[in-house]
């Protein structure tokens, strides 16, 4: 792999700057207030420039979910280095995704956005194959931790396919963390521990499919304590500066 040039490193960070400011008005206006008008008129740049780095609205929505992802992602693996056991990891996978929804509250919601119907026809080529890398990085990540509990003997018949166990975990914790985020004052949430009930729904799911050892055999409210005042301390202490 050869070096970046000069022109292509500046082009990055430029790039890397325009999406800075897309997500300060996302999280001003919502994604529905985002356009590449108001882009321009606070950026220190042209509206050509700006065409250059985004062919079109929906193509700066696409760069900020590449950076949400690849944020996530990174996440992810800080989680699964967790020392402890096949489910703690899960179970820290789950924290680190619920961390970046308190961390970028707008950009978690924004991410599901890059499916939206006729999103991807007016997204550029590049971002879109960029996309597609990333997003079957998330679904490899998430089907071989399934896999791997399978193989290491903790999950053992749960009935289903990886990739129905690695979708119902993904819709379980989605939802989970995007009703916390923007439906909390509806009794359906408000009624529940805020702190609790993600973890309470991860039991229940993982539980359900006999993944060993099962909460009434494991103080997995250790565990989650042990990652929000150890293991993702420094990255929780952002919330409150």
């Amino acid at each position: 792999m050869t070096d970046l040039s000069k022109a292509e490193l500046k082009r990055l960070a430029r790039e890397e700057e325009l999406i800075d400011l897309a997500v300060d008005i996302v999280h001003e206006l919502g994604v529905a207030g985002l356009t590449l008008e108001k882009l321009t008129s606070r950026s220190a740049y042209s509206k050509g420039t700006i065409y250059n780095h985004f062919s079109s609205r929906e193509d700066c929505i696409a760069g900020l979910c590449q950076r949400g992802i690849v944020s996530i992602l990174k996440l992810f693996e800080k989680a699964a280095s967790y020392p402890g056991n096949l489910r703690e990891k899960a179970i820290a996978v789950h924290f680190a995704y619920r961390l970046y929804a308190r961390l970028e509250p707008a950009l978690f919601l924004v991410i599901l956005s890059s499916k939206a119907p006729g999103m991807r026809a007016k997204t550029s080529e590049q971002r879109s194959l960029a996309m597609d890398v990333l997003e079957g990085q998330i679904n490899h990540f998430s089907d071989s931790m399934f896999q791997l509990a399978i193989d290491e003997g903790v999950l053992t018949n749960p009935g289903v396919s990886v990739e129905t166990m690695s979708f119902a975990n993904w819709a379980m914790s989605f939802g989970t963390n995007a009703l916390a985020c923007s439906a909390s004052e509806s009794i359906a949430v408000s009624r529940l521990d805020a702190d609790a009930m993600l973890l309470d729904n991860i039991n229940i799911l993982l539980d359900g499919l006999g993944w060993q050892p099962l909460s009434g055999d494991w103080d997995y409210r250790l565990t989650w304590q042990k990652l929000e005042q150890e293991f993702f301390a420094e990255e929780l202490q952002q919330l409150s500066n």
